[in-house]
C-alpha cells in the first residue's frame, strides 16, 4: 500500500471498456480516490461508476471542456497532497504509484513526474522530450510526418535516451502525471487556452519557470492505448492539435520573439496541410482495403 494518500482525475470521452479498467488499475495501485470527469461522452463508458464503491465518482462538465479544462474541473474536487492526471485508456502496472512517490520525494522542487508509457504491444512511447529549438520544432513539424526516424524528430523525441532511467525533464505526457497539488493549484493548473494538446508542455514550462522541476521516472510504468478517444474524429483532432501548436507559439514568443510568429505560423499551415493530406490518404487505404475483404 501506498503511505500518502493520492487521489486520481481522469478525462473521459468515449473510452468504452478501457474507462473500467483504468479506473481499477489505480485503485488496485493505491490510489484512494478516483473522479471521472465525463466529457459528454456517448457511449456510456462512464455509466459503471453507478455500481462501483464510493471511491469512483463521476463528475459532468454539462459538455465536452476538452482535456485541461477538464482535468482542471476534476482537480477542484480533490484535497489530497498528490493528484494524478490521466487519459482513460491506460493500465497502471504494479508498483507506479510508490515509484513516482518516492522519485518525487526525493526533492521538494521536484513537483510533476510522469512514468514511462508503453503501447499496446510493448513498446516505449516517447512521453518525455525536450522543449524544441526553433530550428528542432520547425524540422520535426515538417519532415516528422512523411520522414519520421529524421535527426529533427529523433532529437526532440529523445528516441536515443534511455527510457528505463529516471531523470529532470523539460516535459513529460499529460497522458499520465502524478503531481504535487500546492504546485498545480499555484500555477493555475493547465491553461484554458489549449482545449486539445500541448497543454502538457505548456503546463510542465510553467513549474519550470516558478524555479520547480519536472521528472521523468523510466522505472514506473504505463500502459497506453494510444488515440483511443480521438480516432473517431481524425480531421477534428488534427485541426485542435494545429490550433494548440500556434496557441503555444504565441504564448511562448512574447516581446521582442514575436518576429519569430511569421514563420512558425507558416510552419503550422504547411504541416497542418500534410497532416490532412495524410489522414485522408489514410483513411482512403482502410476503405479500400475492407472492400478488398468483403
Amino acid at each position: 500500500m501506498v503511505a500518502r494518500v493520492v487521489e486520481a482525475v481522469v478525462v473521459n470521452y468515449n473510452a468504452g471498456v478501457h474507462l473500467e479498467a483504468a479506473v481499477k488499475s489505480l485503485l488496485d495501485d493505491g490510489v484512494e480516490r478516483v473522479w471521472i470527469v465525463d466529457n459528454a461522452s456517448e457511449d456510456g463508458s462512464s455509466s459503471f461508476a453507478d455500481n462501483t464503491d464510493v471511491r469512483v465518482s463521476v463528475v459532468d462538465p454539462g459538455g465536452n471542456l476538452g482535456y485541461g479544462r477538464g482535468a482542471n474541473l476534476g482537480f477542484q474536487k480533490t484535497d489530497s497532497s498528490y493528484v494524478i492526471i490521466s487519459n482513460p485508456d491506460i493500465e497502471v502496472l504494479p508498483g507506479t504509484l510508490l515509484s513516482l512517490i518516492k522519485d518525487l520525494e526525493a526533492d521538494r522542487k521536484r513537483v510533476l513526474v510522469g512514468p514511462q508509457l508503453v503501447n499496446s504491444d510493448g513498446s516505449v512511447y516517447p512521453s518525455v522530450r525536450y522543449f524544441p529549438s526553433l530550428l528542432d520544432a520547425g524540422g520535426h513539424a515538417i519532415m516528422g510526418q512523411v520522414f519520421p526516424n529524421n535527426r529533427f524528430t529523433r532529437r526532440y523525441r529523445m528516441l536515443d535516451v534511455d527510457h528505463s532511467a529516471s531523470f529532470d525533464a523539460d516535459w513529460v505526457s499529460g497522458a499520465f502525471f502524478l503531481v504535487r497539488s500546492d504546485a498545480f493549484r499555484e500555477v493555475g493548473g493547465f491553461n484554458p487556452q489549449f482545449f486539445m494538446y500541448l497543454e502538457d508542455v505548456f503546463l510542465c514550462r510553467s513549474l519550470g519557470k516558478l524555479g520547480y522541476q519536472v521528472r521523468f521516472c523510466g522505472v514506473a510504468v504505463v500502459r497506453h492505448v494510444q488515440g483511443l478517444t480521438t480516432a473517431s474524429r481524425p480531421l477534428r483532432m488534427i485541426l485542435a492539435h494545429h490550433k494548440s501548436l500556434w496557441t503555444y507559439a504565441k504564448l511562448t514568443n512574447q516581446g521582442w520573439r514575436k518576429i519569430g510568429l511569421l514563420p512558425v505560423g507558416l510552419g503550422v499551415l504547411l504541416r497542418l496541410l500534410i497532416s490532412v493530406i495524410l489522414s485522408f490518404s489514410d483513411r482512403k487505404a482502410k476503405k479500400t482495403d475492407s472492400d478488398l475483404t468483403k
